[in-house]
């Protein structure tokens, strides 16, 4: 007989590869997972509709048809076979409607709820009491457990609902995964974005930045889904010969370029703890990143360089700062490989979350233990 702990995972598996998505592949992959847990996924994924494709109307039309297919499937899954916990990894917008219709199901059949956020505008939206935060909010109060990615976040629920048992966890990254750096090749500087060619990943941010500096030697590299219209308005607005896009690539070809490149640099105008930043931290890469989600923590003591985001100017500077100086560049990126290793290795944070999943599915109800933001009962 099958004793293993029963999990049902609601996220999106890729493709594309967005930072949630390379998180579930990760702990469906992991060998603690297929030892001691029966998980079986709910993709809620992007299927009707490209990254581009952000108008309302788009956006309620794959949002109507991702909730029918996720809450048709988790009953399913609920029916056959009642699950020992649900684990709801969300990153908002119009999905928070989908969430609480999931985490009502999972309810109905009073199957404990684990509802984790991984994006950095819940401060924002607490305070502002948008309709976003209401609907979470109603999500938020029938968890079992809320997992915050940033410290901000978790702040403002415990601030809002303090009766809500919310815990912290950082995404990981394997460093079995991880090529070699490569041998210098003499053919010049690079500095690399990686993620979705789009406006709120701070892209056009980063180029008006990058047409304020002295690149001689330098090229800029986007690698990422990017719609041929948007990349043509790019080029058009843009025209620089030193940027180049290499479309999105597999996570392997990704890492090796990552290993390559001089520094990386993430725009973004909201995140929640990015993976491509943990990765380029563990390779040892200088990072330049904006003040978003978990990125300031993850960035400090000297671990990279942060910014505000929206800020073009401010950007250009921590770029130009470390683009002119090679001993900058190797002091902040051992620094962040070491601190990498230490505190961000995917085995510590799989046995965390596997430790709050069997901790959920024990505790008592309504009471819940205590859990530390390491995942660790107390």
């Amino acid at each position: 007989m099958d004793d293993r702990l029963r999990v049902v995972l609601v996220g999106p598996l890729p493709p594309p590869m967005g930072g949630i998505a390379r998180g579930v592949e990760m702990l469906r992959r992991a060998p603690q997972v297929r030892a001691e847990v029966d998980l079986r996924i709910v993709d809620t994924g992007l299927r009707w509709r490209s990254i581009h494709q952000t108008s309302t109307a788009a956006r309620l039309l794959d949002g109507v048809r991702q909730l029918l297919r996720s809450a048709a499937v988790l009953t399913w899954r609920c029916l056959r076979g009642a699950p020992d916990v649900v684990h709801l990894r969300s990153s908002g917008g119009l999905g928070a409607v989908r969430d609480l219709v999931l985490v009502l199901i999972a309810r109905t059949f009073r199957v404990p709820v684990i509802y984790q956020l991984h994006f950095g505008r819940v401060p924002d939206i607490a305070a502002r009491r948008t309709g976003e935060w209401r609907v979470m909010r109603a999500a938020l109060a029938r968890a079992a457990v809320v997992v915050a990615i940033d410290r901000h976040t978790e702040r403002a629920i415990v601030e809002a609902l303090p009766h809500v048992r919310t815990v912290r966890l950082p995404n990981g990254f394997d460093p079995a995964v991880l090529p070699p750096a490569p041998a210098p090749t003499g053919q010049g500087r690079r500095v690399l974005y990686a993620g979705w060619v789009i406006p709120e990943k701070g892209v056009e941010d980063l180029l008006d930045a990058w047409r304020t500096l002295d690149t001689d030697g330098w090229t800029l590299q986007l690698s990422g889904s990017c719609d041929d219209e948007y990349r043509r308005t790019l080029r058009e607005r843009y025209g620089d010969d030193a940027v180049v896009f290499t479309g999105e690539l597999t996570h392997s070809a990704l890492l090796r370029e990552m290993a390559a490149c001089d520094v990386f640099v993430l725009p973004s105008h909201t995140e929640g703890f990015p993976n491509v930043v943990v990765e380029a931290m563990a390779l040892g890469r200088a990072v330049v990143a904006t003040d978003v989600g978990a990125v300031a923590d993850m960035l400090a003591d000297g671990c990279g360089a942060v910014v505000p985001p929206r800020r073009p100017a401010d950007l250009a500077g921590a770029l130009d700062a470390v683009m002119r100086d090679e001993a900058l560049r190797r002091a902040t990126g051992e620094r962040a490989r070491a601190k990498a290793l230490g505190e961000y290795r995917i085995d510590e944070v799989v046995a965390a979350v596997v430790r709050l999943w069997r901790s959920v599915a024990s505790a008592d109800r309504p009471a819940a233990r205590a859990v530390d933001h390491a995942g660790r009962s107390s």
